[in-house]
């Protein structure tokens, strides 16, 4: 099984300025990288999760997140934004996602165990200083290593 987080799934010093080009860009990415087969797919399941209840999480930071068939492997991509994406309607915006795109099957409640690991993590507010303080994509790797114990 490959790793859920890797070096290349984690974006740093982005330009984004809306939601459409954060989901086009991380599905293309998965796709990119074999974990998915269809950038079409991914795109539409952060959409559709996105209708179902906003992922926005607090201070600036969301966890985007998608299940279908056209994912391989369960995978997290982290974006960290220069500036805040407007994420919902009522004004709150994003400068740091945690993207979750796990396959349909979502295997040994696979979806659930990733997301809780990732709300754990961003609860910690050392952490999160941390995160947003790293300045290469070997350093955030190494900050979240505990997500690729999670598939174990």
């Amino acid at each position: 099984m490959k790793e859920v987080i890797t070096k290349e799934l984690i974006f740093m010093n982005m330009q984004f300025k809306e939601q459409d080009e954060v989901f086009r860009f991380l599905a293309q990415q998965l796709k990119d990288t074999g974990r998915s087969t269809s950038v079409e797919e991914v795109k539409n399941g952060f959409y559709t999760r996105e209708a179902e209840f906003s992922t926005y999480i607090d201070n600036e930071i969301a966890i985007p997140h998608c299940r279908n068939k056209s994912i391989k492997d369960a995978s997290v991509a982290i974006v960290i934004n220069d500036t805040g994406i407007a994420w919902t309607d009522t004004g709150e915006y994003a400068k740091i996602l945690f993207a979750l795109m796990i396959p349909e099957a979502n295997e040994n409640q696979m979806h659930i165990r990733v997301l809780a690991q990732v709300a754990q993590m961003i609860m910690v507010e050392s952490f999160v200083e941390s995160l947003k303080k790293a300045s290469s994509a070997d350093e955030i790797y190494e900050m979240m290593q505990s997500l690729n114990e999670v598939i174990q």
